[in-house]
């Protein structure tokens, strides 16, 4: 009966070095996969990448939708982006965009381009980071004296941890209630009329357009009448009258006075 060896355990330093070389593979990790901007704003993308360690790192840039254009070049090269990008960070394993003044055109999907000192060792980054813009806008609804107003500043895509800020005429409102993107009105008055806008937190210069709020409100007018021969006096009493808001005529008749409803917008 042959009896059975076991193999001889392989040296420790071929274990070593099989190991190192295996350990460090191709990868870009990003801190977002997704980012939401403001139409105007300066976004940063920022990752680390790590490279087989035999490799030395040449290149390293962004590019955009590299589905699209497989040559994958240098997006700060590309004549929309001239003087909107700039690459920061000097650690050997950051990589880091920073893009001014986003506009619509900007939603792409960006990655991470690395070349190394071998010509066939190159890496992309993919899936990369997809940017969206918005714009702020306000969302209202005509409101009617005495009653409840929220006004809403709505964007296309979630913001990270917006703070929102609220303005009339201009000013920045203090004394109104404030609850996430909604500014809350209670028991409107024709005071409340007026041009309101929202913006961000740190970005107080990139303003909605502004939304005029029109406050409708009841005028109460005086009804006489003259109840029957047998009284001879007159009495009268108030009456609301429930005109549309885009009339603003007065009605007036021998035996009437009638006001009407009145939109206010200052």
């Amino acid at each position: 009966m042959r009896s059975l060896r076991t193999a001889p355990p392989l040296p420790l330093l071929f274990l070593l070095m099989t190991a190192g070389a295996l350990g460090t593979e191709w990868s870009v990790k990003y801190n977002q996969q997704e980012i939401c901007a403001l139409n105007g704003s300066t976004v940063f993308m920022n990752g680390t990448f790590t490279h087989p360690e035999h490799l030395t790192v040449t290149e390293k840039f962004w590019v955009i939708d590299p589905a699209l254009n497989p040559s994958w070049p240098d997006m700060s090269q590309n004549p929309d982006y001239s003087g909107r990008v700039e690459y920061l960070g000097d650690e050997q394993k950051l990589v880091s965009l920073k893009l001014s003044d986003v506009m619509k055109k900007d939603e792409h999907e960006y990655c991470v381009r690395i070349k190394t000192d071998q010509e066939m060792q190159k890496y992309l980054g993919r899936p990369g980071v997809r940017l969206n813009v918005t714009e702020l806008h306000i969302k209202a609804e005509e409101v009617t004296e005495g009653e409840t107003a929220d006004l809403t500043c709505k964007t296309t895509c979630n913001l990270t941890d917006p703070t929102f800020i609220w303005y009339k005429n201009g000013r920045p409102l203090t004394t109104k209630t404030i609850k996430n993107n909604q500014l809350h009105l209670q028991t409107v008055s024709s005071e409340d009329a007026g041009s309101y806008s929202c913006a961000v937190g740190g970005s107080q210069h990139l303003r909605s357009t502004a939304h005029s709020l029109r406050v409708r409100f009841f005028r109460f007018s005086k009804e006489f009448s003259t109840p029957g021969l047998r009284d001879q006096h007159q009495y009268e009493k108030e009456k609301p009258t429930a005109f549309p808001t885009s009339d603003l005529r007065t009605v007036e008749n021998t035996h009437a006075r009638v006001g009407m409803i009145v939109e206010r917008e200052d």
